[in-house]
């Protein structure tokens, strides 16, 4: 099928989900988003939503491609219409086929749907801004002076980052799903142990040189997604 965006032909991409049920997106890489029929991405399996984090980090950028004015379902063809949510605390859009036939959204508010995105406290913004004085707003791509705002001031999205502690959970969902059955008595201490050790690596990798110097560049979200790509290039499969 075609991108709701652009006249290319998106990826299909079968993933895992549920109970072993069997579910195919849409990708399209140049415009950074998704194509989901009906509700199948609420249905991702851990590992899946891992897969498409690790994807993200691979192939996300911090130019954000231009969305139409007017998108098209790519099942019907109807215009599709803008829609909120909210995840936890934070809001996100997507476009949605008045037909119901799916859904249409970017990386960065899939992203956020998933909780992945966290705005920065004043304290966070505080310590940013004695390494880091500008940013790109990870929503619209324009430059943020730290010095003088903790919003974007074209797009009034708030400065954010990537939170790690939800994939954190993921990995020790997948951990725990991996074990053998019966439940090994020591299972509760194992699974102590492999969230410290998985606890441990994600900070590593948050306080790296490597983080610093992606952020450096001005673009939070895509720092973390960077960390997170090579973090989980060697353990996902």
């Amino acid at each position: 099928m075609n991108c709701p965006n652009c006249p290319t032909q998106m990826t299909d991409w079968t993933l895992g989900g549920h109970l072993g049920v069997q579910l195919t997106i849409d990708v399209c890489t140049p415009c950074q988003a998704f194509w989901f029929d009906e509700h199948k991405d609420l249905q991702l399996s851990p590992g899946a939503t891992l897969q498409l984090m690790k994807f993200i980090g691979e192939h996300s950028s911090t130019t954000k491609p231009a969305l139409s004015a007017l998108l098209h379902c790519p099942r019907c063809g109807a215009g599709l219409t803008l829609a909120h949510n909210m995840a936890r605390t934070v809001r996100f859009v997507y476009w949605v086929c008045p037909n119901q036939h799916g859904h249409f959204l970017t990386f960065f508010e899939f992203l956020k749907e998933k909780n992945f995105i966290h705005p920065l406290s004043p304290a966070e913004i505080q310590h940013l801004r004695e390494t880091v004085q500008t940013v790109n707003c990870s929503s619209c791509g324009a430059a943020i002076d730290l010095q003088n705002n903790s919003v974007c001031p074209f797009c009034h999205s708030p400065v954010s980052m990537l939170d790690l502690k939800e994939q954190q959970r993921m990995l020790t969902e997948l951990k725990a799903a991996a074990e053998p059955k019966p439940v090994d008595p020591a299972l509760p201490l194992k699974l102590a142990l492999a969230k410290a050790d998985v606890s441990t690596l994600f900070q590593d990798n948050v306080h790296d040189e490597l983080w610093w110097q992606d952020a450096r560049s001005g673009d939070l979200v895509q720092a973390g997604l960077n960390a997170v790509a090579r973090w989980l290039s060697d353990r996902l499969t």
